[in-house]
């Protein structure tokens, strides 16, 4: 499994992209992954604050088989918050994309070491914790460079 903190590693996987990547499976193109990891780091460092979008039993059921399972993320699992289709390309370019990832995820963890005992809210699974966080964008990270043969 990938392991967010090491930035060095992940930098060297991400090198392996191109824009003419093709995914193994779904619709996403390089670029739209590495956006679609920003947004996600985005919102658990709370720069883009989301809703709960689930009732809390529903919430905790689908953090326990997330977080608290040694279970992968399956195929086809889908954020609340995402439609069928893709956003619109936000970088005008995939280096550019992975850049900003890079620096969010350093952003990600400054602001979880000043603010130690801070959940923010994950739009299916309610506040998590850093940790909690960790386990997430580790699965998260790994189905997607499943997604492009990264992993």
């Amino acid at each position: 499994m990938i392991q967010i903190i090491n930035q060095k590693l992940l930098l060297q996987i991400f090198n392996q992209l191109s824009p003419d990547s093709k995914a193994v499976f779904g619709k996403m193109s390089a670029q739209h992954m590495i956006e679609h990891l920003i947004l996600t780091l985005k919102i658990s460092s709370n720069k883009i604050p989301h809703p709960s979008y689930f009732r809390e039993e529903k919430s905790q059921a689908i953090k326990q088989a997330i977080i608290y399972s040694p279970l992968e993320m399956p195929i086809g699992f889908k954020a609340p918050m995402l439609t069928d289709d893709l956003s619109p390309l936000l970088h005008t370019s995939l280096e550019s994309a992975v850049t900003e990832l890079m620096a969010e995820l350093t952003y990600f963890n400054t602001f979880f070491k000043s603010n130690d005992a801070m959940k923010t809210m994950n739009p299916s699974m309610g506040e998590l914790n850093y940790d909690e966080w960790i386990i997430f964008h580790n699965k998260h990270f790994t189905h997607h460079f499943k997604q492009f043969g990264l992993a």
